[in-house]
């Protein structure tokens, strides 16, 4: 028997498992798909196991910010319904990047519907993103916002994780697409024009070696904590 969550996935092209990721575009999965190939060659361990899955909310306009908002509200909906038709448990958090409209959207979610609660089913992207530990909610918060203290108010995405010598090599090799750069406390938040943004992806895919992607590694580790998977002895 099929469940509403995996006929609704069919559609949408999804590969969904019963942890579950949902970020704002389809570059965010690349990276974090290309982190997991390279630490999985590296080392053996499949970040992607444990039905851990990563998927965008949509394609370009579909996606975003709001995109998350829709989807999570919707597949959580969907999970609710399948659980009382017996069907094996879905879990979903939505990850947002940590600009003003992921944090913006991040609180208007948790707003809309109280059974959301920041750091346990939505989380904003911090340069270091602490592991659980069995520890959700407003204590991870409090451990997130300690750890990342030096850099508050640092706008954050998941490209910021990059090294600093392949995002030289990647504005070297195309001119003109890096917007600005915001730094703090030895972290640097870049922001890259829509073509800039769109060519990343690629040249990151043909250039990265492991030890390039090892904070994004780190991030999937991370994820991984917050539904309770097994983490420690996978993480650099």
């Amino acid at each position: 028997m099929i469940g509403l969550i995996e006929t609704y996935a069919n559609g949408k092209g999804w590969n969904v498992g019963t942890a579950n990721v949902l970020v704002e575009g389809a570059s965010d999965v690349r990276y974090l798909r290309l982190a997991r190939d390279l630490w999985q060659r590296e080392s053996n361990h499949d970040l992607f196991d444990s039905g851990f899955a990563v998927f965008e909310a949509g394609l370009k306009d579909d996606g975003g910010v709001q995109g998350v908002v829709r989807e999570l509200q919707t597949l959580r909906q969907m999970a609710s319904q399948d659980v009382v038709s017996l069907m094996p448990e879905r879990k979903f958090v939505g990850l947002f990047d940590n600009d003003r409209a992921g944090r913006k959207h991040a609180e208007m979610l948790c707003e809309m519907d109280f059974r959301v609660k920041h750091y346990r089913d939505v989380f904003v992207l911090h340069p270091i993103m602490p592991t659980s530990n069995g520890v959700l909610g407003p204590e991870l918060q409090r451990r997130a916002e300690a750890k990342n203290g030096s850099c508050a108010g640092l706008d954050w995405e998941i490209e910021d994780y990059l090294p600093e010598d392949l995002i030289q090599g990647f504005c070297n090799s195309n001119p003109g697409t890096l917007k600005h750069e915001q730094r703090m406390a030895g972290r640097v938040h870049r922001e890259f024009t829509r073509e800039g943004k769109g060519r990343l992806p690629s040249y990151v895919a043909a250039e990265a070696l492991v030890e390039d992607m090892i904070e994004l590694i780190r991030l999937i580790c991370a994820l991984r904590s917050y539904f309770g998977l097994e983490h420690e002895t996978m993480c650099p």
